[in-house]
């Protein structure tokens, strides 16, 4: 396929000033004294996108996504490298960029278009569509600084897809919109699809990059990390953030428990019956019966699951320590959706498992199999081990989190999987009702 933009070595820098008046020092030797430090957004991002795809740009805030979108579209200079693309380009940027606020919806309407190389009159022929589309009414013709954040991208996005680009670049934009106006750009995406439009798009949602995209582009550190299958990328991007979001609770442990150095080293170098330096949570209580040491949820392959496709096999696993002898302890697992709803629980006595008397200082593990017939959301996951009356030994509640992905999109908190048949009825029916008539 013929290539629709190619991006060369493309690196950004900016100088970083530590105070105001530095820029004026700096001026006024004319550069042989230096007060700025460099900040490089992008550094030797190159990579090409054939015509009629659509790519997904995913990566962590200030990894140089939006600077590397402003830089195709024009609006920003590369320090270094080229851009070269073929056929007009729209662009859906951060709100704030692209329309003047002081203009009236319409007046930025013909300013874009104008910009796009429409004469007036093509723009003239367009608007009735723009208006449908955005469906913002009357404040069409009042200032945009007046507009609220979904009036905003409504009359951005519909400006953009109405004159019909060759290539489409959306920055997260379209998180703004309800759910309604959302349904509607990814219809229209779709039908840009088939039409052979390339689109390139920045998005934190993993099921919009899975239901649109055939490929995706992990950014981090100003860099390309990952280029490939969207499913491959999505599955380092959640690593990714794991491996940040741990690090942190790492530093944080160290700070407050004061252990440093190889202090901390030997705490790390846990056995069995020690708590995972790695657990965390956000509540806990119990009566100290017993402790949950780790929690883990895995998938397929054993791995750590971040990121999950609805319906793959998932293992949810505990290991408790017992601090005094217990007879027939339950253990259980609860998911909840990020609303705090819950998804789905069960415990060993439900599944009648009974491990009979555990003596103090013995370690158990338990494991949970299960299909992930979840729907597109974020959840976490809940651990806990009582007594067969109710009495909490340990629960911790949000010890793991992960997001599950649908292509295409479900809606609701499940996935129920459905099946679909259909019939024709015939004629033979609607004549029917015409001789009732």
């Amino acid at each position: 396929m013929p290539i629709a933009l190619r991006v060369e070595r493309v690196a950004k820098q900016y100088r970083i000033y530590s105070h105001p008046g530095d820029r004026l020092k700096e001026s006024l030797t004319r550069g042989r004294w230096q007060w700025h430090r460099e900040f490089w957004a992008l550094s030797d991002v190159s990579f090409e996108i054939e015509a009629g795809t659509t790519v997904g740009i995913v990566g962590p805030n200030g990894s140089g996504k939006s600077t590397l979108l402003q830089i195709i579209t024009g609006t920003l200079e590369p320090t270094h490298g080229n851009v070269w693309h073929q056929g007009r380009v729209a662009a859906l940027l951060e709100l704030g960029a692209g329309f003047n606020l002081e203009f009236t919806g319409i007046e930025n309407v013909f300013m874009n278009a104008a910009l796009m190389g429409f004469s007036r009159k093509e723009t003239e022929r367009l608007l009735p569509e723009i208006e449908r589309f955005a469906e913002i009414g009357d404040f069409i013709l009042q200032p945009v600084k007046t507009y609220s954040s979904g009036m905003y991208v409504r009359l951005a996005f519909a400006t953009a897809v109405s004159t019909e680009p060759q290539i489409l670049i959306i920055d997260e934009a379209l998180s703004v919109g309800d759910a309604v106006f959302q349904h509607r750009c990814l219809r229209r995406i779709k039908q840009m699809q088939e039409n052979g439009t390339t689109i390139l798009f920045v998005s934190h949602d993993p099921s919009a990059v899975k239901a649109l995209c055939s490929r995706a582009i992990l950014m981090n550190g100003g860099r390309i990390d990952t280029d490939g299958k969207p499913g491959d990328v999505l599955n380092r991007y959640q690593g990714l953030i794991m491996e940040r979001e741990e690090a942190y609770d790492r530093k944080e442990a160290v700070k407050s428990s004061g252990l440093m150095g190889d202090e901390h080293a030997a705490v790390a170098g846990e056995d069995l019956g020690r708590p995972s330096s790695t657990l965390r949570y956000t509540f806990r209580h119990g009566d100290g019966s017993a402790e949950v040491l780790a929690a883990e949820l895995l998938n397929a392959a054993r791995e750590n699951a971040e990121l999950v496709d609805t319906g793959d096999p998932l293992v949810a696993k505990m290991r408790v320590r017992f601090s005094r002898a217990c007879v027939d302890p339950v253990f259980g697992f609860l998911i909840r959706n990020r609303l705090g709803i819950h998804a789905y629980g069960v415990n060993t006595e439900q599944k009648q498992s009974k491990l009979g008397k555990v003596e103090r200082g013995e370690v158990v593990e338990v494991s949970f199999a299960f299909d992930c017939w979840l729907g597109t959301d974020a959840y976490s996951v809940s651990f806990a081990v009582h007594s067969e009356d109710g009495i909490s030994y340990d629960w911790i509640d949000g010890v793991l989190f992960f997001n599950v992905a649908c292509a295409p999109p479900v809606e609701g908190l499940a996935n129920l999987n459905a099946s679909v048949a259909s019939r024709r009825l015939g004629v033979a029916a609607q004549s029917l009702i015409n001789q009732g008539d």
